[in-house]
């Protein structure tokens, strides 16, 4: 009688090797995935390294640690959020624009929004930190925030003389402005089905509008 062959056991399958960005975008996104769905606690070298299907030491390839590995996830997030504020606002008009300053305003408020709607993970970690975040990310969001009020403010020094109506204080309107936007932005991503872009842009225009007719003084 002829012995059965025992079965092979099943190779494990390996991740295929990837060029080095790509490698580190992947395990900076299953970092992010990991921090979004279970906080910022659960992030570790063992849980990205098995959720991008690689081993301990290609992850240690990348990153020295989880430390260097957090670092890496918040200066990029700080990245993509700095390169889309850039985009969104708008330049100071020159003196012969014919520009409505509350058109401005609003155009600013709106690709804000659109911004933080086309990439919702980055913004996140951001806006809607997962529950153990490090005071790095803090610190990084906080300067990101002086960033857009300093800009805001720019814009109002320049569209609140020019927009007329009752006198305003463009740093108490620059704060407000922003609370808005911000709160607004999170509220797109807690609940997108609930909230659209279009509300916010309206409800700015409504509040705008309430301050006065928004008529330019002559010259």
């Amino acid at each position: 009688m002829s012995a059965v062959p025992s079965a092979t056991p099943a190779k494990k399958p390996y991740a295929p090797r990837l060029p080095a960005a790509e490698r580190r975008e992947q395990l900076l996104d299953a970092a992010q995935r990991i921090a979004l769905e279970r906080g910022f606690h659960a992030v570790s070298v063992d849980g990205v390294a098995k959720a991008c299907g690689v081993t301990r030491p290609v992850v240690y390839g990348v990153f020295e640690d989880r430390t260097a590995m957090l670092a890496a996830l918040f200066a990029r997030g700080e990245e993509r959020a700095l390169a889309g504020l850039a985009r969104v606002f708008p330049a100071i008009p020159g003196p012969g624009d014919d520009v409505d300053p509350d058109d401005l305003l609003l155009q600013g408020i709106t690709a804000y929004l659109q911004t933080v709607s086309a990439d919702p993970d980055t913004w996140r970690i951001i806006l809607v930190p997962p529950e153990g975040a490090p005071p790095e990310l803090e610190q990084r969001v906080n300067a990101q925030r002086r960033v857009m009020l300093r800009t805001l403010r720019g814009l109002l020094d320049w569209g609140l003389p020019r927009r007329g109506g009752p006198p305003v204080d463009p740093d108490l309107f620059a704060r407000a402005v922003f609370t808005l936007a911000e709160g607004a932005a999170r509220l797109l991503l807690v609940d997108p089905e609930r909230w659209r872009v279009e509300q916010f842009t309206d409800f700015t225009r409504t509040a705008l509008a309430a301050l006065g007719p928004g008529v330019r003084p002559p010259g």
